[in-house]
Order: C-alpha cells, then structure tokens, then sequence
C-alpha cells in the first residue's frame, strides 16, 4: 500500500476487485537466454507502473497483478492462435512496434510455449475465475494503462489516444456487438467512463493526449473481459493514457522512473471514480 493511504477495516473496503495483467517487467526463467528484447522495449510494452496507479490493496476485496512481461507472456490472450493477430498470442514473437521477441532461431516450440501456458496463463485465469465466483465482489476492473499514441502495428497507429477508456466488449456506445458477449452493462459502463471522465479531466499532461473520454476505443476488451465478465458480476476494462504520468513513447524510449508527483494525484483521481461507480450500482 502507498504510503499516502490509510489502512482501512474489512467492512470499508470496496466491493470490486482489481486485476492488472499488463504491468509486470520480469521475464520468465525459462525463456531468459532466449529474449532478444532491451529493458526499454520490455517497459514499453507493458502497462508501466500500472501496479502503483491502481494500488488499491487493502482497498478492495482482490487485487492480484501478473509480474511477467506481457512483451513475452501476455495472459490477456486466449489459447487459440486463430483468435489474435500473427505475433500477438500468449507467446509473444514480436512487439507492437514490430521488434522481434526472441533471438533468431530461439522462439519457444510448441512444448515450451504450452509449458508456458500451463505455468503462467492457465494460473493466471484459475485466479480471475475464483474472483468471478466470489458473490461479494460487485465490479471489477481489469486494470491497464495505454501508450499516449497508438503503436506502429496497432489498429490505431500514431493516432492520439484519450485520456481514458472504458470497455465492455460492446459499440462505442456500450451496447451489445453481435459478435461479442457483453461483459458489463451499457448504463453501467457510460457510468463508469463518464465518472473516470471528469475526475481526470484536469489532471496534467507529459504528452498530449486526444478527448477526454472513449468507450470501447481504442480497444474493446481482452481475454480477460471475454472468459470471466458478465457472468456473476459486471467487468470494465479501464485504460488510463500514459500522457498523464510516462510521457510520450515509442519502442526504443528510455525506461523512465515513476513519476510519483503525477500517479499518487492521478490514483486517488481513480479511485473517487471508482467509489461513484459503484455507489451508482447500488443506488
């Protein structure tokens, strides 16, 4: 826990649950000689320091964060290679920006990478089912943060990114897509995004970022949001722009230390639209 929170009893927390797959840096053991990836592209890859803006341990009911680089295990991936772009699996191959993952001739086999699986993501989602089944949790939020411009092999390249998103595998709208099952409400998911919305809204900036709000864009949702949202309790993916506390980055950016001035303001910014989400929930 921050030191600028206080500990708070079990009868105050939140009724949520906060899961961060993105924010881990550490590569696996077992692929270590192999990654031909710098420390930089490792942190750019990832959802930097989002493990201090939603620390809300002690909080709420879960919080639980992945330590691995989702640069090569991505837990927010299903196992089935026909449903995410060529590179872009479990096992990563290459980065958003089209570096290659591994040295040449040393990417994982198919024993390695499903050894891969069965240490990493299958854990990984043992523990989200255990929180969609918990009846006490009301919300949770599949916590991320996103690079201020969309990277070269995204859907959104270089384009600006708004300050903060809101999904639920729906329409920008939040409505049901014929294609996907809806993790949370509509209502529910405009009410979330227009509380994040204005609780950021004059927060600084290292970098410019584009409006101030959008539902299911850039993304719709990951894995996360399609195994274990909208069955016992409503799910929100949150992404905050890295314009608020990292700065412009690309690739090959220097890895930057946190900016503790711009994420404790910015945390607590989250977590008063957290409170009037759920508030909102309960009438």
């Amino acid at each position: 826990m921050p030191d600028d929170q206080q500990p708070v009893t079990e009868e105050q927390q939140l009724p949520i649950a906060v899961v961060i797959p993105h924010a881990g840096l550490a590569v696996p053991p077992e692929v270590a000689g192999r990654v031909a990836l710098s420390a930089a592209q490792i942190f750019n890859e990832a959802d930097a320091y989002a493990d201090l803006l939603y620390d809300f341990r002690g909080r709420v009911l879960h919080w639980v964060c992945f330590p691995y680089a989702r640069a090569v295990v991505d837990v927010n991936r299903p196992d089935d290679p026909a449903r995410t772009r060529p590179g872009d699996g479990i096992v990563k191959r290459q980065t958003s920006y089209g570096a290659p993952v591994f040295r040449p001739g040393q990417a994982p086999d198919a024993a390695l990478e499903r050894q891969l699986i069965e240490r990493y993501w299958r854990p990984w989602h043992a523990q989200l089912a255990a929180i969609a089944a918990d009846p006490r949790v009301r919300l949770v939020i599949d916590a991320h943060s996103m690079a201020a411009a969309g990277p070269t092999l995204y859907d959104d390249p270089a384009a600006a990114r708004p300050r903060v998103s809101v999904s639920n595998l729906g329409r920008p709208d939040g409505t049901a897509h014929p294609q996907r099952p809806l993790a949370a409400p509509p209502e529910l998911t405009r009410q979330l995004a227009a509380a994040l919305a204005a609780a950021l809204a004059d927060l600084p900036v290292l970098a410019v970022p584009g409006r101030e709000v959008a539902i299911n864009q850039p993304f719709y949702g990951g894995y996360d949001l399609w195994a274990h949202g909208g069955q016992q309790q409503p799910w929100c993916m949150v992404e905050v722009n890295r314009a608020l506390y990292v700065g412009q980055q690309d690739g090959e950016t220097a890895v930057s230390p946190p900016r503790l001035a711009y994420i404790a303001p910015l945390r607590e910014r989250l977590w008063q639209a957290f409170v009037a989400g759920v508030e909102g929930m309960m009438g």
